[in-house]
């Protein structure tokens, strides 16, 4: 009897002991996670008004660039090239948003590590903070952007469903959140190992700017080679845009596939960071 009460008592002390060790690793987790988001925020923040200082327009700069690459590829394709498409104004900036927070993301990202050498060796931090911080960052662009695209289409006689489109945007800018982030995190980890990433990267967007269907439609591909242009994860991030500014309910097959290459990219992503990321203080 003695020999249970004391095996009992001991059980005890170990479930209690047990108990507070998990509860240190939450609060441990907890407190190591709300670091990250204001790290994270501050990083954003620094960012921005870096770009911005002492800019008389700031933050409208962001929205002007892709605004003249539409003005410009409307009138080439729509006066010279003579695109008969209703709306085609509309469809290229639908697109050019998107492109513009995927392409100034992936390209500004991979440069993530080798151009903050300070705080990749310095400070403590998840590396993944970084290249996240210039997903947000171009996120935060885009945003200011939505109003403007919603201007032009109703300006243009477009029709849609506010209360469809305001939770289908939060989809999608968590779907591209997604799509975008581990992209950006292979580029910035390679470009630690090989620094030629980074024009390469460059080269590789201004290539497939023209391989996605962004300033033509696919209707205009020969049919024999849509399945191609099908095959190109962007084209189905820039259709689910397409759908969702213009009012409509996006498809289950664009978000299926959207995740689809999202699992692919992430599993490449960790698979890379995992093998590569021990070295990356040492050779930036």
């Amino acid at each position: 009897m003695p020999f249970r009460g004391i095996h009992a008592e001991f059980r005890r002390r170990q479930a209690g002991r047990s108990l507070f060790r998990k509860l240190q690793i939450m609060v441990h987790i907890k407190d190591t996670l709300l670091q990250a988001i204001e790290l994270l925020y501050l990083l954003v923040l620094k960012e921005l008004k870096v770009r911005y200082k002492r800019s008389f327009f700031g933050y409208l700069w962001a929205i002007a660039n892709p605004l003249a690459f539409a003005f410009i590829y409307w009138l080439a394709f729509k006066f010279i090239m003579r695109i008969e498409m209703e709306n085609y104004s509309i469809f290229i900036l639908t697109a050019m948003f998107p492109w513009a927070w995927l392409s100034q993301s992936v390209t500004q990202g991979t440069g993530s590590y080798t151009n903050n050498v300070s705080l990749v060796r310095r400070v403590r931090l998840p590396k993944v903070i970084l290249p996240l911080s210039n997903v947000i960052q171009e996120m935060v662009h885009f945003i200011f952007a939505i109003p403007v695209v919603f201007l032009f289409v109703f300006l243009t006689g477009g029709e849609g469903n506010p209360i469809m489109q305001t939770w289908q945007i939060g989809l999608m800018l968590f779907l591209q959140v997604l799509f975008v982030f581990p992209l950006t995190v292979i580029g910035a980890v390679l470009n630690v190992y090989v620094r030629d990433i980074q024009y390469v990267v460059g080269i590789l967007f201004s290539m497939l700017f023209f391989a996605t269907p962004i300033v033509y439609p696919l209707s205009m591909v020969p049919v024999q080679y849509q399945v191609y242009f099908r095959s190109n994860p962007i084209y189905w991030l820039i259709e689910s845009w397409r759908t969702v500014f213009a009012g409509e309910v996006l498809p289950a097959q664009y978000v299926f596939n959207l995740l689809l290459w999202i699992v692919v990219f992430s599993l490449f992503a960790i698979w890379i960071y995992r093998r590569l990321s021990s070295k990356i203080a040492e050779l930036v």
